[in-house]
């Protein structure tokens, strides 16, 4: 009686663990903060469903069916109210299929055989099933906020065209949120001086129009090089915009973004031409 005891307490224990990382990453898949509580309420409902599996004396199909019916009906506790649940619900599965998939591979393995992995008392170590998940959790959390992320700022990016000494180039831009850089009222939009030369050429610095010493990240002070384009055409949302009254700040420093140019929040609103 006592080893069962310490089997069941084990068993309870991973499954609670599995089944609250795998609420906690559909919710990362959907976008919302983990809800811990009905994360935890998932994480017992399941954990007690489980529990019975072993006892279930059907066809592996009709299990499966069984537990499919299951991530349904715990989907609907973890996004009832707070996302569309035919969307939670597949977000669900894929994280289940994650790392329930993970785990379940690895009890294939040991088991030689998918139906007893399914029907059958879990062949793993103790607290391997929890390892595994948590070794599939953490890169998956990371790599879906920065999917997140990249899906976010994609809606800033833009690019432009622009003529500087006679010369065009399209430039690649990025509408800096945080910029209101303007010089007597005329918006700056902060361009890499390797960027620069390498569209326009260092001879087009020589028609520089003066210099502007701005605050950047941290307090640090830099220095923009201030030159006039004869003309800037803006693509943004599917929309052509140009405008007419634009300095292009030339950093010598520049930034970390990988566009070439910072635009400020100023030339959203569209034309001023």
């Amino acid at each position: 009686m006592n080893g069962m005891k310490v089997y069941i307490e084990f068993f309870v224990a991973d499954n609670v663990i599995v089944t609250y990382l795998t609420a906690s990453l559909a919710y990362a898949f959907v976008g919302l903060k983990t809800r811990r509580l009905r994360s935890a309420a998932v994480s017992v409902a399941g954990t007690l469903a489980s529990v019975f599996y072993p006892f279930w004396i059907m066809p592996t199909p009709l299990i499966a069916l069984s537990k499919v019916v299951i991530g349904i009906a715990l989907s609907v506790v973890l996004f009832a109210g707070l996302r569309n649940i035919a969307f939670g619900t597949l977000c669900f599965f894929a994280s289940t299929a994650l790392l329930g998939g993970a785990t379940l591979a690895a009890e294939c393995m040991v088991r030689g055989d998918l139906g007893l992995a399914l029907s059958s008392p879990s062949g793993l170590p103790y607290f391997v099933p929890s390892a595994i998940a948590i070794a599939v959790y953490i890169p998956a959390r990371v790599i879906t906020a920065a999917a997140r992320k990249m899906r976010a700022e994609s809606a800033f990016i833009c690019s432009a065209s622009v003529t500087v000494g006679g010369v065009t180039a399209r430039v690649r831009g990025y509408f800096d949120t945080g910029s209101g850089l303007e010089e007597n009222g005329v918006p700056i939009a902060v361009i890499k001086l390797v960027s620069f030369v390498r569209l326009f050429g260092a001879d087009a610095l020589i028609a520089s129009h003066g210099k502007k010493r701005v605050c950047g990240v941290g307090g640090v002070q830099t220095e923009l090089i201030l030159v006039k384009p004869q003309e800037f055409l803006l693509y943004f949302d599917k929309k052509r915009n140009k405008h007419s009254d634009v300095i292009l700040g030339v950093s010598v420093g520049g930034f970390r973004r990988n566009e070439d140019m910072l635009l400020p929040v100023s030339m959203l609103g569209g034309a001023n031409a």
